[in-house]
């Protein structure tokens, strides 16, 4: 059920249980599926648990929406493996395609698009102008690590102003709760994880909510959480908290 205008706040819109994935399910039913790729995210090999990543969470959606059969290799940001760094600079999400000889492939903006070319259906794909919330979290980081009054005031300014335009387009007769409609398409698999984070960071690191006139965004965020493909993924507040606690 989709919250209540009278009930939307950031606190009360992100799941408080702080959820962690568990990946041994997962991977038992995947395993009668025959994975092929592994996708290599952030995480903690030892724990197998999913790590904060807007990134990752873009490949992860896209995968689980798209049903193509996929296993987990989590990454320890603080003991990141020599071949990572070779392939990648040590950035993830980096997918590998045994299939494809032998395939590895990082950026989302890369992986993305090829998944959306390997795997058409169901389709994914998005005519929504790439300018809309373009520097959304460019912004949300910013304001999340600003160290004055004045550098804190400009970047909420700019971050605003990114979420107004994201809402306004959601906000147009015939348009939302997604921006795909009723599913999510490559544009929602980027923007959702981001949106994410800037609901659950902001409240909890600078006492600041999405103001609720932006009423649109609320109810794509709670629609989105309602989604099979995003519950398979989800990481939890608790650990995006915990992945920016580090960097506020």
């Amino acid at each position: 059920m989709l919250l209540s205008r009278g009930n939307l706040t950031s606190s009360s819109l992100i799941k408080r249980s702080g959820r962690t994935f568990s990946p041994a399910v997962s991977r038992r039913k995947l395993s009668v599926m025959a994975a092929s790729i592994t996708a290599v995210v952030k995480g903690d090999p030892t724990s197998n648990t999913l790590g904060d990543c807007p990134f990752c969470h873009r490949v992860l959606l896209t995968l689980a929406k798209k049903g193509i059969p996929f296993d987990y290799q989590f990454v320890d940001f603080a003991n990141k493996p020599a071949w990572l760094i070779e392939k990648s600079g040590g950035k993830v999400p980096v997918i590998m395609v045994p299939g494809d000889n032998d395939l590895v492939l990082a950026d989302s903006d890369k992986i993305a698009p090829y998944l959306e070319d390997k795997y058409p259906t169901p389709s994914m794909k998005s005519d929504v102008p790439a300018e809309i919330a373009s520097k959304v979290f460019m912004y949300f980081r910013q304001f999340l690590q600003a160290q004055t009054a004045e550098e804190e005031a400009e970047k909420k300014a700019g971050l605003l102003g990114e979420l107004q335009a994201a809402n306004d387009y959601l906000s147009a007769s015939g348009r939302g709760p997604l921006f795909g409609g009723k599913e999510i398409n490559q544009f929602d698999a980027a923007f959702a994880p981001k949106l994410y984070h800037i609901f659950v960071a902001l409240s909890h690191f600078k006492k600041f909510d999405i103001p609720l006139e932006f009423a649109a965004l609320y109810r794509y965020m709670a629609y989105v959480q309602t989604l099979p493909e995003w519950k398979q993924v989800d990481y939890g507040r608790d650990m995006i908290i915990k992945g920016w606690s580090k960097h506020h």
